[in-house]
Formats: C-alpha cells, sequence, structure tokens
C-alpha cells in the first residue's frame, strides 16, 4: 500500500476514534451528571436508582426480590417513601466517581457491586461513608476499578463491610507483594476484623469474630 494511501486510512481511523470518544464522553457525562434539584424534591433513593438503570446497571427495592434493570419496570408518578434502594448490581457498566453522590445518603444500601467499572477511582469513595455510618452496608464489590493504595486505606472507615472484594483493583495491582502488601492487609484486618476480605490473590482474609 502506498504512502498516500496508508495516511488517508490513519485520518479515517483517527477521527472514527476520536468521534467515538467524544461520544462516549458525552454518554458518561450526562448518564452521571448530579441533579440536586431532584434529589432535593425525591429524596435519596429514586435518583440514586435511577442513575443505576441510566448505567445499564440493576437495583432492588425494599420490599421485593425482583432485580430492576429498565425504567419501564420502575415507578415513575408515584414513589412510596417506603419504597428504598437495598442492592445496586453495576458490573462492567460506565458510571463514574462523580454519580457516587447519588448515594451518598442511602440509608437502606445493603449490597453494592462495581466491579470492572473503569471510571470508579478514590474520589469515589467518601460518598459510600453515609450508607455505611447507618450501619446498613454489608457487601461492596471494587474489583477491578481504578482504587489506588489510598483509596484502599479509605475503605477501613466502611465499618458495616461484611464482605468486600477489591481484587484486580488498581490499587492491588500496583502493590509490590512482598514488601506493602503484608502492611496494608494488617492495617485493614485491624480496622476490619468482621470483614472477610478478598484479594487479587484469590486469598480471603476470613472474617475474625
Amino acid at each position: 500500500m502506498n504512502t498516500f494511501c496508508t495516511r488517508q486510512l490513519m485520518r479515517s481511523d483517527f477521527k472514527k476514534t476520536g468521534c467515538r470518544n467524544i461520544i462516549g464522553y458525552a454518554r458518561r457525562w450526562k448518564n452521571n451528571r448530579i441533579d440536586e434539584q431532584r434529589m432535593k424534591y425525591m429524596g435519596a433513593d429514586k435518583p440514586a436508582a435511577e442513575w443505576i438503570l441510566l448505567n445499564k446497571g440493576k437495583v432492588k427495592m425494599s420490599g421485593s426480590n425482583k432485580w430492576i434493570s429498565s425504567f419501564w419496570d420502575f415507578p415513575q408518578d408515584n414513589f412510596s417513601s417506603d419504597f428504598r434502594l437495598t442492592h445496586i448490581q453495576a458490573d462492567n457498566t460506565e458510571v463514574s466517581s462523580t454519580g457516587f453522590r447519588y448515594i451518598k445518603n442511602l440509608a437502606y444500601i445493603q449490597t453494592a457491586s462495581f466491579a470492572q467499572c473503569r471510571y470508579v477511582d478514590d474520589s469515589a469513595l467518601p460518598h459510600l461513608h453515609g450508607s455505611a455510618d447507618s450501619g446498613s452496608l454489608k457487601a461492596l464489590n471494587l474489583s477491578k476499578t481504578s482504587i489506588t493504595q489510598h483509596g484502599i486505606r479509605q475503605l477501613a472507615e466502611l465499618k458495616s463491610l461484611k464482605h468486600l472484594d477489591i481484587s484486580d483493583c488498581k490499587g492491588m495491582l500496583d502493590i509490590p507483594f512482598e514488601s506493602e502488601l503484608p502492611d496494608l492487609l494488617d492495617y485493614l484486618k485491624s480496622e476490619l476484623p468482621k470483614c472477610a476480605i478478598i484479594l487479587h490473590s484469590g486469598k480471603v482474609l476470613e472474617e475474625q469474630m
């Protein structure tokens, strides 16, 4: 293939890739932007559930064992104050740390899974404290996310946790096993003695009753 054709193909691929990146960024911004007025008017639970659904995740609400995965199955007009968000399943979605502001005041959330969410990093974690402070958050999955060692240490503040998966997140992959990892794990065990923690090596720090 001559040089002219090669350059034309490269320019074409660049335009396509650049367009996809812009579209993807715009979609993530739209689906993770915060609507303060809606949170003020509706309370914490419904806007948080809508955020997850917009990003192709699933939710469970109090009083039901059924996963809701679309707005068609979600109550739109009448929303009971007793209808609380209890479970989040957002694995491999485009939820970002910005959107975590939706879940900072959830008082009834029991489990939340964000495995393989590459746009979730350390800045998301402070918004989990409100749910943990209420004592409701028991299981959290942050495997294969972008949280770092600093973020992993912040997780020690989530005292209500019984199960924590941090396997293959950025912080675990970046830690030299023989040097810093034992100190970090000892810290987590001391701060979360009743929590089973899953590591990237497949090892589980067992619950200590």
